[in-house]
């Protein structure tokens, strides 16, 4: 090993061309704190920049049949190394933007899975409380609340007043409210805006 320190650069390339394994260690000696430093620059982190140097020397050794043609050396390490750490840098950003959108996807769906247990829940409240009306008041609630339909339209449809319909609501409101009021849900607000109005 002695005698490779003391060759040039040049010669020690062409005997990594043929497969020199001390020349290759020769280089790798003399090169690797300024490949390690320039890694490090890009990554901020020595284990990655570790990585890159180890990688880089050994696409050198992989591809040491093709250093004949290279003049500089060290321009030709610096040229591998910044495609490795770029080509690094651009899959950890792949991979954690497919990260972002996989734990997005997951809360979302999370989310989305727990408000429509929640809707599910309120639905069957407020079936409970429509159905603990008496009978009559709890056709005309569905009719007026569920259905849409007009107090007139509920009033020829059963042959009863407006006045009438307009009771039964307004007792049917109070009890399905009274009924709902005993869980402590934000129900109010969600289903009454839109239903009891």
């Amino acid at each position: 090993m002695q005698k490779y320190s003391h060759l040039p650069e040049e010669e020690l390339l062409s005997l990594l061309t043929n497969g020199d394994r001390l020349a290759f260690k020769q280089l790798y000696i003399h090169h690797y704190r300024s490949i390690f430093s320039y890694a490090l620059r890009f990554t901020k982190s020595a284990e990655l920049a570790e990585d890159i140097t180890q990688d880089t020397f050994l696409k050198i050794w992989e591809s040491r049949e093709m250093l004949a043609g290279v003049r500089y050396f060290k321009g030709y390490l610096y040229a591998i190394c910044r495609n490795m750490t770029l080509n690094l840098l651009a899959r950890a950003s792949r991979e954690a933007n497919i990260m972002d959108q996989i734990i997005q996807g997951a809360q979302h769906f999370h989310s989305d899975s727990e408000a429509q247990l929640e809707q599910q829940e309120y639905e069957k409240l407020l079936h409970e409380a429509i159905e603990q009306l008496p009978p009559q008041r709890r056709i005309i609630f569905r009719l007026c609340k569920i259905d849409g339909k007009s107090y007139e339209e509920v009033a020829a449809q059963m042959g009863i007043t407006t006045g009438t319909v307009n009771d039964h609501i307004v007792k049917g409101t109070r009890s399905v409210k009274d009924y709902l009021r005993r869980y402590n849900i934000t129900l109010l607000k969600l289903i009454f805006v839109a239903l009891l109005k």
